[in-house]
C-alpha cells in the first residue's frame, strides 16, 4: 500500500504546488502598474519624436551614397586549402 502511494503521491501533488505558486504570485502584477503607466506614455512620446524626425531622415539620406560594405573585412569561414605535391 505504501509503495503504491509513493508512485502516486507526485501526481497528487502537482496540482498542489501550482495552485500555492498561483497564490503566492497573484498579487505581484497589481504594484507594477502605476510605473508602467509613467514608461509607456514616455515611450509614446518617444516614438511620436521620431516619427516627426522620419521625414526629415529621408531627406538627408536622399542625399548620401548608400554604404557599401568594405570587400576586405568580409570574413567567412572557408574550407582548409589542401596542396598536393
Amino acid at each position: 500500500m505504501l509503495t503504491r502511494l509513493l508512485r502516486v503521491l507526485p501526481l497528487l501533488l502537482c496540482p498542489l504546488v501550482m495552485l500555492a505558486c498561483m497564490w503566492a504570485m497573484r498579487g505581484r502584477g497589481t504594484r507594477a502598474a502605476p510605473d508602467q503607466d509613467g514608461r509607456v506614455a514616455e515611450f509614446e512620446r518617444e516614438l511620436a519624436d521620431l516619427r516627426t524626425r522620419l521625414p526629415q531622415a529621408d531627406a538627408a539620406g536622399a542625399s548620401t551614397p548608400a554604404h557599401r560594405p568594405d570587400p576586405t573585412l568580409d570574413v567567412r569561414p572557408t574550407a582548409p586549402q589542401h596542396h598536393r605535391s
